[in-house]
């Protein structure tokens, strides 16, 4: 599978939104635009879910490394108020 396909099924899972895995850059981005507080909501519980996260700091790398991955189909700008929120939350642990 091409990673892009395999991050657009991703973030489609996340957000229960089937029409994003096919969706050009411009529907994705809107979609994520319109969805973003279910998109940190969703990012925060598979955070929370991981084995690979135990406390603060490892919450904040698996965050932070699965926003390099969905920056292959998320718009920049959207990445960066993603990882603000997601620091925001996560250091509240």
């Amino acid at each position: 599978m091409a990673v892009r396909p395999e991050v657009l099924a991703q973030l489609a899972r996340m957000l229960g939104d089937d029409a994003l895995r096919a969706g050009s850059d411009e529907e994705v981005g809107a979609a994520l635009g319109r969805s973003f507080d279910a998109l940190v909501d969703a990012l925060v519980a598979e955070t929370a879910d991981s084995d690979d996260v135990f406390d603060r700091a490892s919450a904040l790398r698996y965050a932070n490394l699965r926003l390099s991955e969905l920056s292959l189909v998320v718009p920049p700008d959207l990445i960066e108020r993603l990882r603000e929120e997601l620091t925001a939350r996560l250091s509240a642990w």
